[in-house]
């Protein structure tokens, strides 16, 4: 017979790539895709965020082993979504709570919050605001606001930045589900990349420019 047992934890040490100055007004918080890691996205945000803002970029909890070259590289996930069957094998529930211990941890506790999240991590980035009120601008690359998943707040302003041609994501379902939120009052914006794919390129940080501006 299985039994579920939701109550044990299970510690291991989390990477965290991070600039953290002595004084600091806002944070970032970055949020990897699947199979990338928080020094990916680190990397390509860095040289474009306030120098006096903190900045945090942690590998996702789950560690999940990729082979290439004869050999095992470990790469991180948020949650285990099944799009086939519709089935979270890991909800985002767990990565919330993560997130919320490293904020905890590393960030004092009323500065305010932008959420940047690539793909995988762009899913996520609205439901980690549902629960933590220091957020209050989320942005998405590359991905879908799955308005069923979380709950709209309306002091918070939501981006988004896809690729009309991207072949990961479905580009009008993306932008359907972000007028959704566009209807309750939304103060964010829908940026569209005419031809350009799910690679997180020169065309997004370029978009993610203007919007930080």
């Amino acid at each position: 017979m299985k039994k579920q047992l939701s109550h044990i934890s299970l510690r291991f040490k989390h990477n965290c790539y991070q600039s953290i100055p002595n004084h600091y007004n806002r944070v970032f918080l970055l949020l990897h895709g699947y199979l990338l890691d928080g020094e990916f996205m680190f990397n390509k945000l860095k040289d474009i965020l306030p120098a006096d803002s903190a900045i945090i970029a942690p590998d996702a909890p789950f560690p999940v082993p990729v082979k290439k070259h004869h050999e095992f590289r470990i790469k991180y996930g948020w949650y285990f979504f099944d799009p086939n069957k519709k089935l979270y094998y890991l909800n985002m529930e767990s990565a919330v709570d993560y997130l919320k211990q490293v904020l905890d941890s590393l960030v004092t506790k009323d500065t305010p919050i932008t959420v940047i999240g690539y793909s995988q991590g762009g899913y996520l980035a609205p439901k980690l605001a549902e629960h933590i009120p220091q957020i209050d601008t989320v942005i998405g690359m590359a991905c879908k606001f799955r308005n069923e998943i979380f709950k709209y707040r309306s002091d918070v302003a939501y981006y988004q930045i896809n690729g009309s041609a991207d072949l990961v994501v479905d580009y009008p379902e993306a932008k359907k589900e972000f007028e959704l939120l566009s209807n309750k009052g939304n103060r964010g914006e829908f940026i569209t990349l005419e031809d350009i794919g799910h690679r997180l390129d020169d065309n997004y940080l370029q978009s993610l420019r203007s919007v930080l501006s």
